[in-house]
């Protein structure tokens, strides 16, 4: 007797469907996926909207409300559906989008928290893509779902849903920066840390999707926070160090805890040694900090980050290896932006390493051995970036080059840090102006209208005038002028920044206008303007 026959679903995830395995159908990630140590992406959002027609399927049209589950009207359905389209794609900016591609979406179809903080959050985003005047002014319908997300948050938390929780904080930070509300998005930062914290280690799905996420703002509260506050600590969750890396958002991982675990050192070190009263974010004084109580257990620090970030070099130029070769292979069929993504990930992962490592040098200078001795450490950094920039610089497509037509095609806000912050804390720390000169140029080229709380517009402002206080400038427009009409394609390379220049050393925080900025330790005289 035939076996009876059974009608076949088409209900599963997609990582499941690619396998074709039976899927659990576990929200918001299948178990069978999670069990096994992949990454479950998640369900579409078409699902169940083909229908049979006679001998073959028909694909049915609906409304932006219709496919979005949960949307209540039609101006909910086209805001999410702007968010899948525009503001979701662009919101990682240099990291891996699937957070905001993906989970952020599938989310939203099943938890109303989500589905207003979304909708709020691409109605700002669409708002200053139009070119408000006041783009982080919220408008009634983002004010609305704002605080209807806040009310259903009061509810999953009664539930004690974490995750859940944990989600939406990411998605009420995202808010307060695109609002400019630097409080704000700090108290929330602090929340979310503590939180994960707590939740992280018992929930797998937490440690790879939100863990990676919270470790990046932990660091923006670095710069933007009160310095004398303390901060959650997640250097315990730091996953441990794999033999290779298989993906760019695993070297990215290593390289976030690096990188804020030398913030902090560069903190403490610079501030020890100076024994100088620290400034908060208002601009008064803290109490100073004792060279004996911190200089023994940060040189041991030092030592430990330095031996991280030459293994983090080897692994990654082993990486590096393997995706150039994929890339050479790719190229025939790879659409250009596609390949320049991948040269832009690559290239922010070194600039980001090289911050590292010039902070490194610098946390325990104090100048003893005069002032270009910083510099001669740091002079083959400063020449690896500006070579790695310029050949980014040369492989950027037409589209994205020129005038502002062109540049309308740039994301106008990204959620992550991105080259802006990075290049600005290089033209800060370098000493040789024409290293410095080419990297506020770079910055004007790579760094985006907004990075999270960053402003690119400021950012140049700050930069250019730290260069020409710094080196007794009156009219940097003139001196930028003279250059770029003799511009050397590599200045590093064609003089030595060791030989006949002259040095200054800028030591301290600078205030400037409402942000707190990396100069050359955390804290110092205010720039007047």
């Amino acid at each position: 007797m035939p076996r009876k026959g059974s009608r076949k679903v088409r209900t599963g995830c997609i990582t499941c469907k690619v396998r074709k395995v039976k899927c659990d159908e576990a929200k918001p990630a299948c178990d069978r996926c999670t069990n096994t140590g992949r990454i479950c992406d998640g369900y579409s959002l078409l699902a169940g909207i083909a229908v049979h027609a006679g001998d073959g399927w028909e694909l049915i049209l609906r409304n932006p409300d219709d496919v979005f589950p949960g949307a209540a009207s039609p101006h909910e359905g086209r805001a999410l559906q702007y968010f899948r389209d525009a503001a979701g794609p662009s919101m990682a900016g240099t990291a891996d989008p699937h957070f905001w591609t993906h989970v952020v979406l599938q989310f939203s179809a099943l938890q109303p928290a989500v589905r207003h903080a979304v909708i709020a959050i691409s109605d700002l985003h669409e708002r200053a893509a139009a070119g408000a005047e006041e783009p982080g002014a919220p408008t009634l319908l983002a004010l609305q779902h704002y605080n209807a997300s806040i009310r259903e948050l009061e509810h999953v938390a009664h539930r004690n849903r974490q995750p859940v929780v944990l989600l939406v904080c990411i998605l009420f930070v995202c808010i307060e920066f695109m609002r400019g509300d630097k409080d704000a998005a700090v108290k929330h930062c602090r929340h979310g840390v503590e939180i994960v914290r707590n939740v992280a280690p018992a929930h797998a799905w937490t440690r790879t999707y939100l863990l990676p996420i919270f470790r990046r703002l932990s660091e923006f509260a670095f710069f933007f926070g009160d310095e004398n506050a303390e901060f959650p600590d997640l250097a315990a969750l730091c996953p441990p160090t794999p033999k290779a890396f298989a993906s760019f958002s695993e070297a990215q991982q290593m390289l976030d805890g690096i990188f804020n675990r030398t913030t902090k050192l560069m903190r403490f070190g610079r501030g020890a040694q100076h024994h100088t009263p620290r400034r908060t974010a208002s601009g008064s004084f803290g109490s100073p900090v004792s060279p004996a109580s911190v200089f023994p257990g940060h040189v041991l620090e030092e030592a430990r980050i330095a031996k991280e970030l030459d293994l983090w070099l080897r692994l990654f130029a082993d990486f590096d290896a393997r995706m150039m070769h994929r890339e050479v292979c790719a190229a025939k069929y790879a659409p250009p932006a596609a390949a320049y993504d991948f040269k832009v990930r690559r290239c922010f992962l070194l600039t980001r390493w090289e911050c590292c490592r010039i902070w490194l040098d610098i946390a325990f200078d104090d100048g003893a051995e005069g002032p270009s001795s910083q510099e001669k450490r740091s002079a083959a950094s400063f020449r690896r970036v500006l070579k790695q920039l310029l050949w980014l610089e040369s492989h950027m497509p037409a589209e994205l080059r020129g005038g502002n037509g062109n540049r309308q095609r740039r994301p106008h806000f990204v959620f992550e840090t991105g080259f802006g912050a990075n290049l600005f804390f290089l033209a800060s720390t370098c000493s040789h102006l024409e290293t410095r000169l080419e990297l506020l140029r770079l910055m004007s080229v790579f760094a985006l209208p907004r990075e999270n709380l960053w402003e690119k517009d400021v950012l140049i402002a700050a930069a250019r005038k730290i260069i020409a206080v710094e080196h007794g400038l009156e009219n940097l427009e003139a001196h930028e002028a003279r250059r770029e009409q003799q511009r050397l394609v590599f200045v590093a390379e064609k003089k030595d920044p060791g030989r006949g220049i002259t040095f200054v050393r800028h030591d301290d925080l600078a205030v400037f206008g409402s942000y707190l900025l990396l100069v050359d330790p955390f804290v110092s005289e205010t720039i007047e303007t």
